[in-house]
């Protein structure tokens, strides 16, 4: 027995068939607009899962692309800077060899130092450039914090960075450092002794000595504020110069006179038969109660001083560091920036191999993506003209079954 069916349940069917036809051909309509096969998880639930985790493998991709063009720029802008200072440098360097010449008055020399004093503040302001975020490049982990402090006005100068080196990830299981801080660069500098000094303070040092007139070589000059009494000793550069009538074996003698600007005179007198005799590489000028001593030979020469008794001498100015010496930390100052600029060069190059492993890698998963998720256009055009037809026929069959009816025959 075939069980009847109602007008009403003929036209539900009908419309369904149709309303069925149509979403379908809407869907093919959007893969194929948008050039997807999976549009929602229900069209491949498999396919969908594989693409939620291949674009999360792009997204990582793309945040290791930006950190690397972040560390890109930085390295960059670090590199520039130091080639920067380095020209500042090499400009001081030939500033100081000529400003030093003797054939130079003290007013040249003033003038010359006055360049130097320039470029010493320009170093200082290139020490603490800033990058495009905002961010000191040579602050270490402070990067919000000015690193250097001073000028040459003052000629007090400090680091207020860190040593921190900041590591940004560019790829799987890849870093790369940023930068170097302040500290490595301008002030771990060490001299020919071992002694650290600062780059600032190596550029004030050789400025200030050539505005003032001091010579090329190192110099010193002591004082005999008070007569010596018999048996007080001096000792200038390893030698022991003893006052007095009658002195200890090994010492030098040198007579009290009636002043102190006699004494001075007669222990600068003893010092230069010293250096005659070459047991000594210091010279001494003598000014009144001032002895000015000065070391013969630049760069190797050194003055030390040692009251061993009373104190009746004092130090008026403290030995100057010779030309030799400064020109030796700058040059050692210049080889380190060399040093860093070579590690940010490596870098660089790293940097640049892994932009290209990233971008191999970003298109292979692209493709991989886009064999999963793509849809096969030929087919999906040859499907929807499928459907176009298979909903035509469905309205067609619709509007004939609707007609139907013993009314239209009355």
């Amino acid at each position: 027995m075939v069980d009847r069916i109602s007008t009403s349940l003929s036209q539900q069917l009908g419309i369904s068939a149709v309303i069925l036809q149509q979403a379908r051909l809407s869907e093919l309509q959007q893969q194929i607009s948008l050039g997807k096969r999976i549009l929602t998880p229900s069209d491949d639930p498999a396919g969908a899962v594989q693409i939620l985790d291949i674009n999360q493998s792009l997204s990582r991709l793309d945040q290791f692309q930006s950190n690397l063009n972040y560390a890109q720029n930085r390295l960059a802008l670090s590199d520039g800077t130091l080639q920067s200072v380095t020209n500042s440098l090499q400009r001081v360097r030939e500033l100081a060899v000529q400003g030093f010449n003797d054939t130079n008055s003290p007013s040249d020399k003033a003038s010359i130092a006055q360049e130097m004093f320039q470029r010493l503040d320009e170093i200082v302001a290139l020490a603490n450039t800033k990058d495009g975020n905002g961010d000191y490049l040579y602050a270490g982990f402070k990067s919000q914090t000015q690193p250097f402090t001073g000028n040459a006005a003052s000629g007090s100068f400090a680091y207020q960075g860190d040593q921190g080196q900041r590591l940004i990830q560019i790829g799987e299981g890849r870093t790369v450092a940023d930068g170097n801080s302040g500290a490595e660069i301008f002030f771990e500098i060490k001299d020919k002794d071992g002694n650290q000094e600062d780059m600032f303070s190596t550029l004030y040092n050789l400025a200030t000595d050539l505005s003032s007139d001091r010579p090329a070589l190192e110099e010193a000059v002591i004082t005999t504020a008070t007569q010596p009494t018999i048996g007080d000793t001096v000792d200038i550069n390893g030698l022991t110069y003893e006052f007095g009538s009658s002195i200890v074996p090994g010492s030098i003698l040198v007579a009290i006179g009636g002043t102190t600007d006699i004494t001075s005179s007669n222990l600068g007198f003893a010092i230069n038969t010293q250096q005659g005799l070459a047991n000594t590489d210091v010279t001494a000028t003598v000014s009144g109660s001032n002895l000015t001593l000065v070391a013969d030979t630049e760069g190797v020469g050194s003055i030390n001083f040692i009251d061993g008794t009373s104190g009746d001498l004092s130090i008026t100015s403290g030995p100057s560091v010779p030309l030799f010496d400064h020109l030796d930390q700058i040059d050692t100052a210049i080889n380190r920036i060399l040093d860093v600029r070579s590690q940010i060069g490596g870098r660089l190059n790293v940097v640049d191999s892994q932009n290209e492993i990233n971008q191999d890698f970003k298109l292979a998963i692209q493709e991989t993506k886009s064999q999963v998720e793509d849809l096969d256009l030929a087919a999906a055009i040859s499907e929807f003209n499928i459907q176009i037809a298979a909903l035509q026929a469905a309205q067609q069959a619709f509007i004939r079954v609707q007609g139907l009816s013993l009314f239209n025959l009355l």
